[in-house]
């Protein structure tokens, strides 16, 4: 069963990481509605989770409860803990759910989806939050068996997980201690590249929530930092943007920033919210990105992904787009499109409840707009759902030209026309060849 708490959110919009007690206060909720985010993580005391929730109620966003008490543990005094917990926190109109684990070892899964099972009983009208790595074995003797244990065994409400794409070009002598490996295409003019295992993450997850029909929620970096022999970063409004757009092109069903507040760790710049709980300029680029997200989101949450497919660079997991002959009356999740010209994209299929066809489209690029012809079989045409107001507005031209600032994304919804219309759609001229 879903909980009801993700249904009555449109698209939940989430600040990763816990709200310090020094920022209680009303100016930080109102700024964190104000970009968009209307979900957040508490304190982790409880006089102060309670005063959190009564500000986040008035400000009109919903609270993720980080009581320690509700983490994953066994024994009757854990489980009457865990009880008073849920009872003092579930009534309270700003909840949304309770935190449960972050990134559990594979060896951690048993008492973790006991937890979860537990919460479920308890509130099952709200969130048990657990989210996964993106990439690595961590106990298990693959990537692809974590993530697929993770989702069988545990059966979360939706499958989460962390995979942070863009990471500072190393210097030249450490580049044969993982940068060969790591690296999927670079991006120079951010003297950054993208690592090879983003999209695997992307389309193992995929996989999982259609195996085991669980939504994803996905991640966007918002807080560049050091991370072991990783430097996660650069972030701009582009690269913010670009793994938002990539988790709608996925059919996610929500989005999670990392992080809201500033953390004080070493090689850790600042977070959505600087020390002092103040809005720093990525917020502003954030709320930016959210007004889109609060118009596609629910209109994405209602679809079903059919594929997703790339063109241009390749990297681990990416699926080439491949136009092929098919006998009369054979569908394929990207039919109607025949192919794509020009710069590299990412092309979502999802099918909204009336089985009409519709593909965001994603630049691939954060530093570089991007134009991208898209040749359609005969009897079709697009209207692109507007990101203002969630309106068509037909597309007259074919085949269809589309205009990408960095890292964004459009949506298209596909529709038959008549040989009479068809007609009247008048072909353009000019020839784009694909460009790597």
């Amino acid at each position: 069963m879903r909980p009801r708490e993700t249904e009555t959110t449109p698209f939940p919009v989430m600040g990763f990481g816990q709200l310090p007690a020094a920022f209680t206060k009303r100016e930080v909720f109102e700024a964190i509605r104000a970009a968009g985010i209307n979900v957040f993580m508490t304190a982790s005391d409880p006089k102060t989770i309670h005063k959190q929730l009564d500000l986040a109620q008035k400000a009109g966003i919903r609270a993720l409860i980080c009581d320690p008490r509700l983490a994953p543990s066994v024994g009757a005094r854990a489980t009457a803990a865990r009880k008073a917990a849920v009872a003092e926190y579930r009534e309270h109109p700003a909840t949304f759910g309770f935190y449960v684990k972050d990134e559990p070892l594979a060896s951690q899964f048993p008492e973790v989806a006991q937890a979860i099972h537990a919460l479920r009983e308890e509130a099952p009208e709200k969130v048990a939050y657990v989210n996964s790595f993106g990439c690595g074995q961590w106990g298990a003797a693959s990537f692809f068996e974590y993530a697929e244990t993770f989702a069988r065994d545990l059966r979360p409400a939706f499958l989460s997980f962390d995979a942070y794409p863009i990471s500072r070009i190393p210097p030249r002598a450490s580049w044969s201690q993982f940068y060969e490996a790591d690296r999927g295409y670079e991006v120079p003019e951010l003297g950054a590249y993208y690592r090879d295992s983003y999209a695997e993450a992307w389309e193992t997850f995929w996989l999982m929530g259609w195996k085991y029909r669980l939504p994803l929620w996905g991640f966007v970096l918002a807080t560049p930092h050091q991370h072991s022999i990783w430097f996660y970063g650069p972030v701009t409004e582009s690269t913010m943007r670009l793994e938002a757009f990539t988790g709608l092109a996925y059919g996610a069903h929500a989005t999670q920033y990392f992080t809201l507040p500033t953390f004080s760790f070493p090689g850790w710049q600042s977070g959505l919210l600087d020390s002092e709980g103040r809005p720093t300029p990525r917020l502003d680029a954030c709320r930016q990105i959210n007004r889109d997200l609060a118009v596609l989101g629910p209109i994405v949450r209602e679809m079903t992904s059919t594929g997703v497919y790339y063109t241009g660079l390749f990297t681990s997991g990416c699926r080439r787009f491949a136009a092929v002959a098919r006998p009369a009356g054979l569908l394929s999740s990207h039919q109607p499109v025949a192919g794509f010209e020009g710069d590299p994209v990412l092309a979502g299929f999802l099918k909204d409840a009336r089985g009409e066809g519709h593909v965001m489209l994603v630049n691939r690029s954060p530093a570089r707009a991007a134009r991208v012809r898209l040749a359609l079989e005969m009897g079709w045409a697009v209207d692109e759902v507007l990101k203002t107001t969630g309106a068509r507005y037909p597309m007259r031209r074919v085949p269809v030209e589309v205009d990408l600032e960095p890292g964004d994304g459009r949506l298209f919804r596909f529709r038959r026309i008549a040989a009479a219309e068809e007609g009247k759609i008048a072909p353009k001229r000019k020839r784009i060849g694909m460009r790597g």
